[in-house]
């Protein structure tokens, strides 16, 4: 039998801790759930947990229940009852010290004041695990990072809360099949930077046999999530994003769209051009009463607009937005911006 991986994303069990800054490492497991199909999970040695494939290792994703503080008392048990190596051990958790919007995988290492990581390290009694820090930045101003942890993610952070945990989760499918210095190498830094490294030479060649698979099934999306991390480690990026949209249409046709709308939300994070896609990613959000992240994907849409030299249509969609919430403080301030340099709507 083959060794097994497990994954642990650190955070605080409940409701009231969905969507915080301290439980993004339990919204890349379950980003990584999702995307496998791992289902629902299960309850055992006080965390919730999925087993699954993904490429070809055998992987253990974990949740602990303990509250963060106590994270490494659940790890430790897990770690025992099912004989995973401290080399086959990742641990996913929010950083501060990390600017949003980065990653940082390293082996080894403190725990920064991180409490959760703490609590592993001293029930594990070593540091010597991998560990894939996700950037949520300082607080602003004097606020206690207690209480900036415990915020939620909102508007535009939120979106790119939730393709950060994407990012995150490619990471982590590179240091399953590729290793750490691998995952390192690309995953590293900003979205900006991911994906541009040179590959190994037999990647190519992978990449013939998934896009094969993908001729005979498809239908199966799985041939098409394993192309897209292979162009991406290949730099070859505009296949990557054609890629996510075809998964994107693949998953509508399935009548799955929130699946649909997180493969374009990965498309446009690449290519924030794609206007069409932003559009209809907004108005997804629309139709499901969702107003905070419909105005958000507008004021995004808007900003690189913006910044692409196309004001008037910068206008349109900051009215969008407004149609949405008159009131919202971003958008009055993008349309008096505009204003002041005697733009109007076409």
């Amino acid at each position: 039998m083959s060794e097994k991986y497990m994954i642990v994303g650190l955070g605080n069990p409940g409701a009231k801790y969905d969507g915080t800054r301290h439980n993004v490492g339990f919204a890349v497991i379950d980003e990584l759930a999702r995307r496998y199909r791992l289902g629902a999970g299960r309850s055992e040695k006080r965390a919730l947990t999925w087993n699954g494939g993904i490429g070809a290792r055998r992987v253990k994703l974990a949740k602990p229940l303990t509250y963060m503080n106590r994270s490494g008392e659940s790890v430790r048990q897990l770690t025992d009852y099912f004989a995973i190596s401290p080399e086959n051990l990742l641990v996913v958790h929010d950083d501060l010290d990390t600017p949003f919007g980065a990653l940082r995988l390293r082996w080894n290492g403190g725990h920064g004041g991180q409490k959760g990581l703490r609590s592993i390290v001293q029930h594990l009694g070593s540091t010597d695990f991998a560990r894939l820090r996700f950037g949520i930045g300082r607080p602003p101003g004097r606020m206690d990072p207690v209480h900036y942890v415990l915020q939620t993610f909102r508007g535009d952070e939120a979106i790119r809360a939730d393709e950060l945990a994407a990012r995150a989760a490619d990471a982590i499918e590179v240091w399953l099949s590729d290793g750490l210095d691998r995952a390192m190498m690309l995953y590293n830094g900003d979205a900006a930077n991911a994906g541009r490294q040179e590959s190994k030479p037999d990647l190519s060649e992978r990449l013939a046999l998934f896009e094969r698979a993908h001729e005979l099934t498809p239908r199966d999306p799985k041939p098409l999530v394993k192309l897209i991390a292979l162009q991406k480690k290949l730099g070859q990026i505009d296949e990557a994003v054609a890629n996510h949209l075809k998964l994107a249409q693949l998953y509508e046709s399935g009548e799955q769209g929130k699946l649909a709308v997180a493969e374009k939300a990965k498309a446009v994070a690449i290519r924030p051009g794609l206007v069409e896609q932003q559009r209809e990613i907004a108005e997804w959000y629309l139709a499901r009463e969702n107003k905070k992240k419909a105005v958000s994907r507008y004021l995004i849409l808007a900003e690189h607009l913006r910044d692409s030299g196309e004001a008037d249509r910068a206008m349109e969609v900051v009215a969008l937005a407004l149609a949405i919430n008159p009131q919202h403080p971003k958008a009055l301030d993008m349309r008096r911006a505009l204003q002041e340099t005697h733009i109007s709507p076409k």
